[in-house]
């Protein structure tokens, strides 16, 4: 018996047709299940799903399993058509949308019908925080979802701290500059620093060298890879859970005004809203948000006509507002639209997965409540079938609306279920990477990126290194 039925009044025909009308949605089969799991869900599983896995990352990067992903998917739309194809996921009976209009009829609707608090997200979370807003439901991520965007001023152009984080990402990424970068900044690096932009600006000054706090959240991460799966490990995640919780305590306890902790007491708040399990997210968030940062960075150190403006962007907000200002932010919007690109063309999630509250109508198939909905925004944002800029870098896109007119091209998702802090996200990313830009000329090792060709669906972050030559002599050089 197939998934789905046709509407009352569909022919229920097998297919699909142009109308939209009488169509029932068509179904995987074991063949195509099966290549859909090799080459698109275990590369994923592999890379991690909430914290990267160094190496196995590197050999998906190498495997070139993003290209592969991505033409299976491709196969699947043009045997299959336009509608939701019905595939085996990880956890049942999946519609795997293909269509960029049936990307959109999921992120602008409803959450209680489009539910984000799938078994993938509940399994992984249950090891770092169970009471966090993107494991919630109903009521409770109502509340919560009330309190995050309160605190993150969700859907503000600026942060209203933004003054003083841009100067705490202006300071770590400038902490970076000297005889180290010219050298070539890893990725350790690079992440370290921007984990302390997080502990500051979440927690305050006091975090600020606590790297215990973030080596405990790592350790969580890693841990929420397996879905629960090592439930040996019950007991070892439990106290280091208990411990990371701790020390935020102190922070939480003695709030800093200057940071997101000290927003807290003028945030909605209720019985349900577990205002100190809302920060774990936001970190998981930030090492998204480093990462295009730091692709925008290889980014620009192998496009010389995107560096040049992007430069010439800064220097200009510098004379005019002064560095690491509100008003020069704002006045950078280029800068900002090359961290779009990059989480465009490598999003730090690649799928989006929700499940259905409620019977959903697909183009006259109806599919009932209780099935799992997979979005592959990566496959979207480099679809070259669709789009004419899908393999190359183009930041323009952002600036003239093409980019955020398009609801599957969403780095970030979109609507209900859009991350509450993405504008303070693009704001520290921003502020980061404006700052290793006035350092100096950039170059980038350990890959192969250039305007003359496609660039690749991924490239390996562990042999990434940033150079950057100061324009002025560097003492110790």
């Amino acid at each position: 018996m197939s998934l789905l039925r046709s509407a009352p009044g569909d022919s229920g025909r097998t297919g699909s047709d142009d109308t939209g009308l009488g169509a029932e949605l068509p179904t995987a089969s074991a063949g195509e299940n099966l290549r859909l799991t090799l080459a698109y869900f275990l590369p994923q599983y592999l890379k991690g799903v909430f914290r990267l896995r160094p190496r196995l990352g590197s050999l998906v990067a190498r495997a070139d399993a993003g290209r592969r992903g991505a033409e299976t998917l491709r196969r699947l739309r043009r045997r299959h058509g336009r509608g939701p194809v019905v595939v085996r996921g990880t956890s049942g009976p999946t519609l795997l949308v293909l269509d960029p209009e049936d990307v959109r009829q999921v992120l602008a609707g409803p959450v209680d019908v489009y539910a984000v608090d799938t078994w993938e997200k509940v399994s992984g979370f249950a090891s770092v925080q169970p009471d966090g807003l993107v494991a919630s439901h109903g009521r409770q991520r109502a509340v919560r979802r009330a309190f995050n965007d309160a605190v993150l001023d969700a859907g503000c152009p600026v942060h209203r701290l933004a003054d003083h984080f841009l100067r705490v990402a202006g300071e770590e990424a400038a902490a970076l500059l000297g005889p180290r970068s010219v050298a070539g900044l890893g990725p350790d690096a690079l992440r370290e620093r921007f984990e302390r932009v997080g502990r500051r600006c979440f927690l305050g000054e006091a975090a600020a060298d606590d790297v215990e706090f973030s080596r405990l959240l790592a350790e969580l991460l890693a841990e929420a890879n397996w879905l629960g799966a090592r439930r040996w490990r019950a007991a070892a995640t439990r106290r280091a859970r208990r411990r990371m919780m701790q020390r935020q305590a102190r922070y939480l306890a003695e709030a800093d005004p200057r940071s997101l902790a000290g927003l807290f007491t003028g945030a909605p708040r209720g019985p349900e809203t577990a205002p100190e399990c809302q920060v774990t997210h936001w970190f998981m968030a930030l090492s998204a948000v480093h990462s295009a940062a730091v692709q925008a960075l290889a980014l620009l150190a192998t496009h010389p006509r995107q560096y040049r403006r992007a430069v010439a962007e800064i220097e200009a907000a510098d004379r005019a507002h002064g560095a690491r200002t509100v008003a020069g932010y704002m006045q950078m919007p280029y800068v900002r639209a090359c961290v779009q690109e990059a989480a465009r063309l490598w999003p730090p999630v690649p799928s989006l997965m929700r499940r259905t509250t409620a019977e959903t109508r697909w183009r006259g198939a109806v599919a009932p409540g209780g099935v799992n909905v997979l979005v592959p925004t990566g496959f979207h944002a480099r679809d070259g079938e669709r789009i004419d800029y899908a393999h190359r870098f183009a930041p323009e896109k952002w600036l003239d609306g093409t980019a955020e007119a398009d609801w599957a091209v969403s780095p970030f998702s979109r609507g209900e279920a859009q991350c509450s802090g993405t504008e303070l996200g693009l704001q520290l990313a921003t502020g980061f990477v404006a700052e290793l830009l006035r350092g100096g000329e950039l170059a980038a090792a350990g890959i192969r990126l250039s305007p003359e060709r496609p660039l690749p669906y991924a490239f390996d972050t562990a042999r990434l290194r940033i150079g950057i030559r100061p324009t002025r002599p560097v003492e110790g050089t």
